[in-house]
């Protein structure tokens, strides 16, 4: 008992070591923890880090696509920055959740453009292929693609289709959005096909679509 505590001694020093390893934590003992996420999912307290990520594709006036620094803030402070590789690809991680300011700087530090976006708790957006066209950014895609974890709130469908709205939450952030749901959808439950009123108050989603507006998401799948 009490490995690597010391050498042995007399069993009267051993009992008041024992007690004051207990008091102090001095080797490391753990009585663990344990939890339910009710169904996956991790919308209460979930996830800390979001990221953001896209392709600059072009740059006019002419640019290097290489080392375009893509600066990200939130709420007037600079949170991430990446820099884009030889492709224009960029991807940017942290706990960057809210109405982000994303600001592209060229290698002859000209600013190229800005963009702003709603990023929600847990989300990892995709920008798609972009365009840096005197000073403005340009998405191919009108809309991001988002994907995030929540806890359905409410639920307003009737068989395949309607809306419900999740809350997206961990340490920075707790946001409510409304999730467009339409036959197309996928709703899927522990692998299996289900009815969108099948995803009940209380449950942890995975939602992925486009993000139509700053707390509006038309989903293309909603996963238990």
């Amino acid at each position: 008992m009490f490995k690597g505590c010391g050498r042995i001694l007399p069993k009267g020093i051993l009992t008041i070591l024992a007690i004051a390893l207990f008091t102090v934590g001095g080797c490391d003992i753990d009585f663990g923890t344990g939890g339910d996420d009710n169904g996956g999912g991790g919308g209460g307290g979930g996830n800390q880090i979001e990221t953001i990520q896209g392709s600059v594709t072009d740059v006019i006036p002419e640019e290097p696509l290489e080392g375009i620094l893509v600066d990200v803030s939130v709420d007037g402070l600079n949170l991430e920055n990446g820099v884009t590789d030889d492709t224009g690809f960029f991807s940017i991680e942290g706990p960057i959740a809210g109405t982000a300011l994303l600001e592209f700087t060229g290698e002859s530090g000209m600013l190229l453009g800005s963009y702003s976006v709603e990023i929600f708790p847990s989300a990892t957006v995709e920008l798609g292929d972009i365009l840096l066209e005197n000073g403005v950014v340009q998405l191919q895609n009108t809309n991001p693609e988002v994907t995030f974890n929540a806890e359905v709130i409410q639920n307003n469908c009737t068989g395949n289709s309607g809306s419900m709205q999740v809350e997206a939450r961990n340490d920075q952030d707790n946001l409510t959005v409304v999730v467009q749901v339409s036959p197309s959808t996928d709703l899927i439950i522990d692998g299996d096909d289900v009815n969108c009123e099948d995803m009940t108050v209380g449950r942890n989603v995975e939602v992925q679509g486009e993000l139509v507006s700053s707390s509006t998401i038309d989903a293309s799948r909603i996963e238990i």
